[in-house]
């Protein structure tokens, strides 16, 4: 179902890279469109390349809207069974706290990927477009970077293949440290947010884990931090309330607690799964009337339609990126798509 975009461009690639017939004379099929490479294609053949390329986009956000929503369903179950042996702790004072750990563990497990591309982040949201997945957190170990020192310190810092030099100010409180610091590593694509301690948290793209693991390479003054080559500052991650490996069992405190979170958490859960719900109906009933009408004049008012739908649903970008990445140009994929 979702290889019919894929046929059909590959058939106007293979088209495309034929030479064009000498003199410009029109072949079968009328009135000739020059493409953007100079190749001429009928007007027919190109307007149902677009109708080709809606239809097996909005395929595709079908079968992603599936992945996605069969994940959230687990969710749900899973959240739900924790909500109980949560309650069920509170109301006897009691609860094994390890069994109600291991079921944290298989809900913070959950994954939900369409063809490579990540539909659900680790904190159970739905990866929307430019907003991307939720942030990693990660405090810093062994040095306070924003601790009040009496004189400013020149720091280096280096992430990855980018580096930033910055000054941390003296004689002032932590606050404006942070604030310092927040200015210095904003450029490697690192956010900095004040802790619940007071300390300054490193906030990250899911996506550049790897390259945090292998060192984010710090150098000061001898205040905060030592001179000279610069030493790999020692990370460990974090979580925030919304990520459910930070809910803990072990006292009623904690149990109120988690319990507080399970329930926003599962609330989150169901309303993405109806938002995915009805995307996925809504596009099904487009496709089938396209099918039903194929050869009408109702086929361009209802593609408008389902282009709307595409544009509505969390996967765009994703599914986007996805008929991107086949074995088309740029300029042939901005054509059909747009």
């Amino acid at each position: 179902m979702v290889s019919a975009v894929s046929d059909a461009l590959s058939v106007q690639q293979r088209r495309q890279s034929q030479p064009a017939q000498a003199g410009g004379v029109p072949t079968e099929g009328g009135p000739r469109k020059a493409t953007k490479k100079g190749v001429a294609l009928p007007q027919w053949r190109t307007e149902s390349y677009r109708r080709w390329a809606a239809v097996g986009q909005g395929q595709h956000q079908v079968a992603a809207a599936q992945t996605g929503a069969q994940v959230l369903r687990q969710a749900k179950t899973q959240l739900s069974q924790l909500k109980r042996q949560v309650d069920l702790a509170l109301r006897d004072g009691g609860g094994n706290a390890a069994a109600m750990g291991q079921l944290r563990d298989k809900v913070s497990g959950l994954k939900a990927q369409y063809r490579g591309q990540t539909l659900l982040d680790h904190q159970l949201n739905l990866v929307r477009g430019e907003q991307g997945a939720a942030p990693r957190h990660y405090a810093i170990k062994g040095a306070d970077l924003a601790a009040s020192k009496p004189r400013d310190e020149r720091l280096t810092a280096q992430f990855g293949q980018q580096r930033s030099e910055f000054v941390l100010p003296g004689n002032v409180d932590s606050t404006k440290v942070t604030d310092a610091l927040k200015q210095g590593l904003s450029g490697l694509g690192i956010e900095v947010r004040q802790g619940a301690d007071g300390r300054p948290v490193l906030m990250i793209a899911s996506d550049q884990q790897a390259k945090l693991e292998g060192g984010l390479w710090m150098s000061g003054q001898g205040q905060r931090l030592p001179a000279g080559d610069g030493v790999a500052v020692k990370t460990q991650e974090v979580y925030p309330w919304q990520d459910p490996r930070e809910w803990r069992f072990d006292s009623p405190e904690q149990l109120k607690q988690a319990q507080a979170k399970i329930r926003k958490t599962l609330s989150k859960v169901e309303a993405q799964l109806g938002e995915l719900e009805s995307i996925q109906a809504k596009v099904s009933q487009r496709l089938d009337k396209i099918r039903r009408h194929t050869g009408t004049g109702q086929v361009d008012e209802l593609l408008q339609d389902l282009n709307r739908d595409l544009q509505r649903s969390p996967f765009a970008s994703q599914v986007g990126a996805l008929l991107a990445q086949a074995n088309l140009s740029r300029a042939q994929v901005s054509d059909l798509l747009k």
